[in-house]
């Protein structure tokens, strides 16, 4: 349970039903020094001819076992709600002896014309959880007609979008409610008004406003509006019809779109036209083949959502390119493009593509199989490349003259000591898992790759 504390200072008014007492027509004095005078209320409640620990006692008593609030509605109806639903439960923290001694410095004065109602600081608490369910289950919230704003209906095919007028209910808005019931609770007061705590949700919109009927006359414009996403030389457009049952309604001044249905469109987006991982490809020597790497086309589907979610409201014809996690060169053929090195691990063949032609053709060695050096397949991107460079590893130190790596320390160079390439040298005598290339290729595959090149490694 959460407690929750309300220190009252000495002095201060809780809750102020004095139990009245019939009195002489004059001020009498009240000889018992160790009680309380007749007619003590102290926080409401009547200690008369109790001693101050008997008072402070029958105070928590009181609040504890039988304390209730009376709840009025808007209508003057009146529920009740006892301190033992809620979990209520105070502790008296002041000081009780102290208002028996005023009292008795003061001659212990008793009758109409002296006020003998005290307050004393308490610490009290309830349980929030208990207090909810309690409010929630009086009639006045059960049994309530819901408040509503005017707003557009939502969209069926062959009617036009339409306003829905506003209406105005006893609905109560829960959070103030509970937030008034609990503060009177924590004052020990006897009563409270909902109408004067303003517990009642209000219209906000109505059915005249300037806005919401700007915004139904541009629902009905959805026929003529178009969204169209472009990749490469294809389109996928979503024309008004379709977006119009997108929409299901407004907020009373905002376009609220089902978020559902872009979500799935977006996927089917994402199905058609993301190359990210796996790429088909077809070898220069005519081989169907599937090769991995982290390039290509791939849609953020959650921002994208977003954005479109985003463009329905704003109700134009648009024109828009998906937002990306990573893209490619092209959508159209390959998506690295035309531009990049085959390495043929099969044929142990290079090609070299300049916009879609080979102006490379040489045969290499790659990765001694036997030693388990065997050069990985993928699609990777050239890092950089560099001149006069020694390739060192465990067991040897290699000077190369053109150096150009891709897949962490697997790269293209020259190999100079080589006096053969191709064929199926790799399989015994091949390299640590470079690509060795005649010197002359090397230099011409140097003179024309760039950092960032695709290399498609294929077995």
């Amino acid at each position: 349970m959460k407690k929750l504390r309300m220190l009252l200072p000495t002095g201060a008014v809780i809750g102020m039903l004095v139990v009245g007492t019939a009195f002489p027509a004059m001020a009498a004095a009240d000889s018992d020094t160790a009680k309380f005078v007749r007619g003590t209320t102290i926080n409401a409640v009547d200690v008369s001819k109790q001693t101050a620990q008997q008072a402070k006692g029958y105070l928590e008593g009181y609040f504890n076992e039988h304390y209730e609030i009376k709840i009025q509605d808007a209508d003057g109806n009146l529920e009740v709600l006892k301190g033992t639903d809620v979990g209520y439960h105070l502790n008296v923290t002041g000081s009780v002896d102290d208002i028996l001694k005023e009292q008795n410095d003061t001659g212990r004065k008793t009758g109409p014309g002296s006020d003998q109602s005290y307050t004393v600081t308490v610490e009290a608490t309830l349980d929030d959880g208990k207090l909810a369910a309690a409010l929630a289950n009086l009639h006045c919230v059960t049994a309530a007609t819901p408040t509503s704003n005017a707003y557009i209906s939502a969209y069926e095919e062959g009617k036009p979008f339409t306003i829905v007028p506003e209406v105005q209910g006893n609905e109560l808005d829960m959070d103030k409610m509970k937030a008034a019931v609990k503060s009177a609770l924590l004052s020990q007061k006897k009563q409270i008004r909902l109408a004067d705590e303003d517990c009642y949700k209000k219209i906000t919109v109505k059915s005249d406003d300037a806005n919401l009927v700007q915004l139904c006359t541009t629902l009905n414009a959805y026929k003529d509006i178009q969204i169209t996403y472009v990749f490469g030389s294809s389109r996928e457009t979503l024309d008004g019809l379709e977006l119009a049952k997108w929409v299901t309604g407004t907020n009373g001044t905002e376009i609220q779109v089902d978020r559902d249905k872009a979500v799935a469109y977006v996927k089917s987006l994402a199905d058609k036209y993301d190359t990210y991982g796996d790429h088909k490809y077809k070898t220069t020597s005519g081989r169907d083949v599937v090769v991995y790497g982290k390039y290509g086309w791939k849609i953020n589907q959650t921002a994208e959502t977003d954005a479109l979610v985003e463009a329905v409201k704003a109700c134009q014809t648009t024109e828009r390119e998906p937002i990306y996690e990573s893209r490619g060169a092209t959508h159209d053929g390959y998506d690295f493009g035309q531009t990049y090195i085959e390495v043929d691990l099969a044929t142990q063949h290079l090609y070299f593509y300049k916009d879609g032609k080979v102006i490379i053709d040489s045969p290499f060695v790659s990765g001694n199989v036997s030693k388990n050096y065997t050069t990985p397949p993928g699609l990777f991107e050239l890092y950089y490349k560099q001149k006069d460079r020694v390739l060192k590893g465990e067991d040897y130190a290699t000077p190369v003259k053109y150096w150009m790596p891709f897949n962490g320390g697997i790269g293209l160079h020259d190999a100079d000591w080589r006096s053969k390439f191709g064929g199926t040298i790799y399989q015994t005598n091949g390299s640590h898992g470079c690509i060795n290339l005649p010197p002359k290729v090397a230099a011409q595959v140097y003179e024309n790759a760039y950092k960032g090149i695709p290399i498609i490694c294929c077995n």
